[in-house]
């Protein structure tokens, strides 16, 4: 499994098959969880440093795993109805 396809299944772990499957068929989804892989690791690295917690840009980082998040799970509802 790709190292960023990772923290997706850990965040959704029980859509893991199907998160892998669709990975694997569609190119723009695997995008999207390799996105919001190195966002989450750039938002731990943040996390980690006294610097960066309470940043805007840490906030901003947040708000980005957020909407990726939800773009994920709307490409896995299309994959499920079949769109």
């Amino acid at each position: 499994m790709l190292d960023k396809l990772r923290h997706v299944v850990e965040r959704f772990p029980d859509l893991e098959a199907m998160i892998k499957q669709h990975s694997a068929d569609n190119r723009f989804f695997r995008g999207l969880c390799e996105d919001y892989g190195e966002a989450v690791d750039v938002l731990r690295g943040w996390e980690a440093s006294s610097r960066g917690r309470g940043s805007k840009r840490t906030d901003a980082c947040r708000a980005l795993i957020a909407d990726l998040e939800q773009e994920i799970l709307l490409e896995l509802q299309n994959r499920i109805d079949g769109v």
